[in-house]
This record gives C-alpha cells, sequence and structure tokens, in this order.
C-alpha cells in the first residue's frame, strides 16, 4: 500500500491535518548508555549507580554521561505519565527518534500512543558508528536498504509496528566510513518510498556541509530531509542558511535542555538557551526560511522529565510557545513551526526510484 500523502504513526496512517501541535525530535523509551563514561573517582563510582534524586540531581546534570540511570528512558510506565503531560498541554504528535543503536523499542511506543491519545511517529535505520552492530560493517548499502524500506512497508519484524521517518541517522566524526554507509542506504530507502528522513550531524560547520554535500550526491529528496540538532552544534548563520538554501528542514531541537556544558566525544558540548535558539530562529525567519524550521526537545536523559525536576515533553507548548509570544513572533510563524511545516516534512511523498 503507497503511503503518499499520508503520515505514518506506530498505530497506522493518518492525514497529515490530525496531527495537531507537533514537536519534531524526541526520544520517549530509549537507551544512551553506548555513551557511558566511567568516573575514575571511587566515590563519583558509587554515585554514577545510584538512582536518580533531588539529592544527585545537580551531580547528574554535569555529568550526565555518567549516570546509567539518568542515560535510560526504558519505563513504559513513566512514558505514559510523562507523554501524558503533552496531551493535556494540546500536543497531538511526537516524532520518536530512537532509531537501532538507541534501544527502540516499537511495542512500547504503540503502547504509549494508546494510552495517552498522542501519535508517535518512529524512526528507523542507525545511529552513530560506536551503536552499530557487529555484522552491519560487512553489509553492503543494499541490503541496508532493503531492510529500512521492509520495515517502513510491512513492519518491524515480530510486532509490525512501523516507522514513519528514516532516522535519526547518525554522525560522530569518528566512524565516517561505516556512518556514511548507513547515511546512502537511508538515502536509497528515501528514494524507494518517499519517506522523510533526519540526520544527526556533528561538531563543525565543515562536518555539516559535508553531510549536506553526501545528500545532494547521492540524490536525497532535501525538500523531506532535516538536519537536526542546529542548535547543540552551535552552526554559524551561514552554514544554516546554505542548509536551508539547499532545501532542507533544519531542526532547533534542544528546547529546554538545562545540562551543563560537558565532554561529548572529545569536545565541549555547551548547550545554549531558549532565548538564544529563537534568536536564530528569528534570524532564519527573516532571512526568509520559515517554512523550513523544525522544533523538538530531545528529551533523552531522565533529569529532562518533570518526574525528575525537567521540563518534559509539554515545555514548548507550556513556556516556549508563550516566550516566543513574548518575543515578537507571530501567530502565523508560530502555527508554521508547530503546525504547518511539521505536517509537511512528515508526510510520505512519491518514490522517486
Amino acid at each position: 500500500m503507497s503511503m503518499e500523502g499520508k503520515v505514518q504513526t506506530v498505530l497506522g496512517p493518518i492525514s497529515p491535518e490530525f496531527l495537531g501541535l507537533t514537536s519534531s525530535h524526541e526520544h520517549i523509551l530509549s537507551d544512551m548508555s553506548l555513551y557511558f563514561v566511567e568516573p575514575e573517582a571511587a566515590g563519583e563510582r558509587g554515585l554514577a549507580r545510584e538512582p536518580l534524586s533531588l539529592t544527585n540531581l545537580a551531580w547528574v546534570r554535569v555529568h550526565r554521561f555518567s549516570h546509567l540511570e539518568n542515560m535510560r528512558l526504558d519505563s513504559r510506565e513513566l512514558a505514559i505519565k510523562e507523554v501524558s503531560f503533552f496531551a493535556r498541554a494540546g500536543g497531538g504528535t511526537i516524532v520518536e527518534m530512537s532509531s537501532r543503536g538507541l534501544g527502540r523499542d516499537p511495542v512500547g511506543l504503540a503502547a504509549v500512543a494508546r494510552a495517552t491519545g498522542v501519535n508517535i511517529v518512529m524512526g528507523c535505520s542507525y545511529y552513530v558508528g560506536m551503536s552499530h552492530p557487529p555484522g552491519l560493517a560487512t553489509r553492503g548499502c543494499a541490503a541496508i536498504a532493503d531492510e529500512i524500506v521492509s520495515e517502513l512497508e510491512a513492519g518491524v519484524p515480530g510486532c509490525g509496528v512501523k516507522p514513519g521517518v528514516i532516522g535519526e541517522v547518525g554522525f560522530s566524526g569518528l566512524e565516517p566510513e561505516k556512518e556514511a554507509k548507513v547515511l546512502r542506504a537511508s538515502v536509497l530507502a528515501q528514494r524507494r518510498t518517499g519517506a522523510p528522513l533526519v540526520v544527526h550531524p556533528t561538531f563543525g560547520d565543515e562536518a555539516l556541509l559535508d553531510i549536506l554535500n553526501m545528500l545532494v550526491d547521492w540524490g536525497a529528496v532535501l525538500q523531506r530531509t532535516l538536519i537536526c540538532h542546529a542548535d547543540v552544534f552551535a552552526y554559524s548563520l551561514s552554514a544554516c542558511q546554505e542548509v536551508l538554501a539547499a532545501g532542507c528542514f533544519l531542526g532547533f531541537d534542544n528546547f529546554g535542555n538545562l545540562a551543563y556544558p560537558h565532554d561529548y566525544l572529545g569536545r565541549v558540548l555547551n548547550m545554549t538557551g531558549d532565548l538564544e535558539r529563537l534568536r536564530r530562529v528569528r534570524e532564519l525567519i527573516d532571512g526568509g526560511y520559515l517554512s523550513q524550521i523544525l522544533v523538538g526537545g530531545d528529551t533523552v536523559f531522565r533529569d529532562q522529565l518533570k518526574s525528575y525536576g525537567g521540563f518534559g515533553y509539554a515545555h514548548l507548548l507550556e513556556n516556549v510557545i508563550p516566550l516566543m509570544r513574548s518575543c515578537g513572533f507571530a501567530e502565523e510563524e508560530i502555527r508554521a513551526i508547530f503546525l504547518e511545516n511539521p505536517q509537511r516534512f512528515l508526510t510520505f511523498g512519491p518514490p522517486v526510484d
């Protein structure tokens, strides 16, 4: 059955007008422990395995990659509770970007969607190279593309739950050949199915534009391709404009992230604040790119959840939209970012091949 003109959720296809207010990049059930860094100090090794609580919350936020429980969103009950906050705030859809390598849980996501009434769009393909299963290194692009297409068309083996986006396809800068192969396979799958594609980039304008060049060279449908984390990696205005001028969507998807600057893959990751995010979004809108901006919270650590003192999935609706109004964003701009842009991005197009 062709998906052209539809959005694929974990409970089945829907028409794009039923998406409602959308967070375009979150994680609901996931496992980030592949990044776990064992603390050197003996006392801190104990902290790394303590349950997350108000007592250690400040330490955890400074050492996010050294606290195992904080790196795992593995409770379906907790997920239902947290996504329900999003629903009560008026949210309609969450794009869940846990591709293979991040503990993707198709059955769990379907259960959360049924319990909360929120549309959940699930990802597929593979995350960064360090998360790839051992056998992936010996497989060719065509075989990986076949696997992605099979999931999109027939569902995940064993449960039948279907993804609605290809991604997030991960780049770390550490294993470029492996990661480029997966991206090329993902582009092949996009062309065969008309599915939206999401790319997780890495540090530096040069790396960002290298990814863009790969997408162009391999024939990605750029009008249905999102490069996320523009706020995380602090790309220059000119680099962002180049991505948008090519036709891609650009994601500002760490709204509400309270992380202290920390080491990530050997570089210091310094999260910006929501006001700085909105200033960059404003610059890009003024440059004519309103229709290509998507936003999210990239909730992937427990300390980001309301239950653990974070803003939760509802932050975009409860706090960011009012902040946008205070900053002078027009209602039609807010509507475009939260309603119209996700509808266009998530809707399957016609196959190219």
